[in-house]
């Protein structure tokens, strides 16, 4: 039996992205914060620990402040991740961000893909701007992925998007949350 390296041990020296910290369940957060206070990790099996120097980025959607109030996130966890906290306003609340977001996103894919040159014609990228993009990033990144996949031309028009108000995602149908969180934004 030969244990392998986990997430920590890993990133050692680099930076580790912890996304929904604020869903772990209790037992996890102990492990979370022992790791984060003693700066070392013991793999499964054995005994010896490991140093380990890793910088931790966490994101949640979770209130943490109310989830520490109500017991289900450690205090002592909470403020440990706290250091530096950073908002990140929904994306319909920065409008600036949609379209560069569509066209890295279309680059991004169509480079994945192995596709030549595509586009965002005007009236496409008027409806992406008027969308309200309950999904955020994810919601965007989604659509343009799917555009890419599908179009078979190298030019998103507006009828190639969903129409405005419905992504044709099942996840459209959700309630919405107030806006996706960071755990910069409660840490």
């Amino acid at each position: 039996f030969s244990a392998k390296a986990g997430w920590f041990e890993a990133a050692n020296g680099g930076t580790l992205f912890l996304d929904e910290v604020g869903e772990l369940p209790a037992a996890i957060q102990v492990k979370l914060l022992r790791v984060l206070q003693e700066r070392e990790v013991t793999r499964l099996g054995s005994r010896v620990p490991t140093p380990i120097d890793v910088r931790v980025i966490a994101a949640t959607n979770v209130r943490l402040e109310e989830a520490v109030a109500t017991g289900q996130f450690r205090e002592d966890l909470y403020y440990r991740l706290r250091v530096v906290a950073l908002e990140l306003p929904a994306l319909r609340e920065r409008p600036g961000d949609i379209l560069p977001l569509a066209h890295h996103f279309v680059d991004e894919y169509r480079r994945r893909l192995r596709y030549g040159e595509i586009v965002i014609e005007p009236a496409a990228e008027r409806r992406l701007l008027g969308h309200p993009w309950p999904g955020n990033v994810r919601e965007l990144e989604n659509v343009i992925e799917r555009q890419v996949v599908t179009v078979q031309r190298p030019v998103v028009q507006l009828e190639d998007l969903p129409s405005e108000g419905r992504t044709h995602d099942p996840v459209a149908l959700r309630p919405k949350r107030e806006r996706r969180r960071t755990v910069a934004d409660d840490l």
